[in-house]
């Protein structure tokens, strides 16, 4: 009789452990990156591998990966909710986590930057039970929702620009806060903050689109065309909170942050291509333009 009894205390004992990893595996969600903007030489390597392969027309980064760019390798990762990192030249990084907790919307991102540069875009701002990190050989950056940049020199010095908000610096048992348009630099045990220089607006000028809205237009198989008169159906996705127009007039994003919106034709438009315009604005004022060609058929 103990001996059954023991059996059934085990049995349930396997059973809670079983249903507390299935509720677990059920309740944390992987988030994963969308690939855009490929250029040079980019190579990944998968969680559990030992080498690295070509990029190609791989469209996903999971968590666990690790990229590599070239001289003149390029990247940009993009998640749904409108967080954005684009890896620069001659850069190794690896995502460490990425996962949100569907229970208590707590998210954890952690990424690790060997060397290179990232610039990262977190619009949304992050509760105080979510984490995400950027860690270097000698600091950790934090953020709740900013704009910001990392560098890791060759000698292991890392820089942190910050376009907008605030970020959380740690380097050896030692915070700072880096405000807006500051760049702190750390070295080993010392951190050392100064106002942008003429060198790091002219940087982050040239690098506006880390900080614009997602918005991308899908145009049908042989693209958009239409005969005077009739009307063209624009769709695309942008991302959750933007404000999208179409020529002007405004758009409800759908399923997916996606719209479509008619656009006509006129009557006795007589060029042989229409411009329509689509812009799509964030909480934070930031905007992306994008333009469709309609041909206009006769």
């Amino acid at each position: 009789m103990r001996k059954a009894a023991v059996l059934i205390i085990f049995a349930f004992a396997v059973l809670a452990f079983v249903g507390t990893v299935v509720l677990q595996s059920v309740l944390i969600l992987q988030r994963v990156a969308a690939v855009r903007d490929v250029q040079g030489q980019v190579s990944v390597q998968a969680r559990g591998k030992d080498d690295f392969q070509p990029l190609a027309g791989r469209e996903r980064v999971y968590a666990g990966d690790t990229v590599k760019t070239g001289e003149n390798g390029h990247i940009t990762l993009e998640w749904l909710d409108g967080t954005r990192l684009v890896v620069g030249p001659k850069t190794l990084m690896t995502v460490l986590k990425c996962q949100i907790n569907t229970a208590t919307d707590a998210e954890m991102s952690i990424f690790k930057l060997d060397a290179g540069s990232i610039w990262i875009r977190v619009i949304k701002v992050l509760s105080h039970k979510s984490k995400f990190e950027i860690v270097t050989p000698t600091a950790t950056a934090g953020v709740r929702g900013t704009i910001f940049s990392v560098r890791v020199a060759s000698e292991g010095e890392t820089k942190i620009s910050v376009l907008e908000g605030q970020v959380a610096v740690s380097s050896s048992g030692q915070g700072e806060q880096v405000a807006q348009n500051t760049v702190a630099t750390v070295t080993g045990d010392r951190t050392d903050i100064q106002n942008f220089d003429e060198q790091e607006r002219l940087t982050w000028n040239g690098l506006r689109n880390v900080a614009e809205p997602i918005l991308r237009i899908k145009a049908p198989p042989g693209g958009y065309q239409a005969k005077p008169g009739e009307t063209v159906a624009i769709e695309g996705q942008s991302e959750k909170g933007a404000s999208v127009t179409v020529n002007g007039q405004p758009v409800e994003l759908q399923i997916k942050q996606r719209f479509s919106a008619d656009v006509m034709v006129p009557g006795d438009f007589a060029e042989p291509e229409m411009t329509v315009t689509v812009k799509a604005v964030d909480a934070r004022g930031y905007e992306a333009l994008r333009e469709a060609q309609v041909k206009v058929v006769r």
